[in-house]
């Protein structure tokens, strides 16, 4: 006589196949996202270093004064941030500080850097990425310039 309990066949070794299956679809999903917050984190880094170099240079009074800053500026953020960067390339445009008082214009910082994605496990994925920030920044045309 038997009891109540049937069972459909031998299930032994069910979990192992699923996890064989499974893993590897959850560390590829996990792979792309961490390749998506890496990109999207350098990105608005690279952007914040861009409008702060842009800010402190349209407050200086000389244009080589201007155009130290802005490296600085753009360095110092990014290495605050923990964005590890490759062939950083920044583009500035400080002329207008050297006009005299009461000629209105911008000041224009552009930032460029690789992100390494090598490291993750996603197939298919670049090596690398370039993102760019660039930013402008209006001068105070009473302000005192040109020295």
């Amino acid at each position: 006589m038997r009891t109540g309990i049937r069972q459909r066949g031998d299930q032994r070794g069910a979990v192992s196949v699923e996890a064989a299956l499974l893993v590897p679809v959850f560390v590829l999903v996990v792979s792309v996202a961490a390749a998506g917050w890496r990109i999207s984190w350098a990105h608005t880094q690279v952007q914040a270093a861009a409008q702060a170099a842009a800010r402190a240079a349209s407050l200086k009074g000389d244009a080589a004064l201007a155009h130290a800053t802005v490296g600085a500026i753009v360095q110092a953020d990014l290495k605050t941030a923990g964005v590890h960067c490759s062939d950083v390339v920044i583009t500035d445009d400080v002329a207008v500080v050297a006009q005299p008082a009461g000629t209105p214009g911008n000041v224009r910082v552009a930032v460029q850097c690789t992100v390494r994605l090598g490291d993750l496990l996603v197939p298919g994925l670049p090596g690398s990425i370039v993102v760019h920030g660039d930013a402008t920044e209006a001068i105070d045309i009473f302000s005192r310039r040109g020295r």
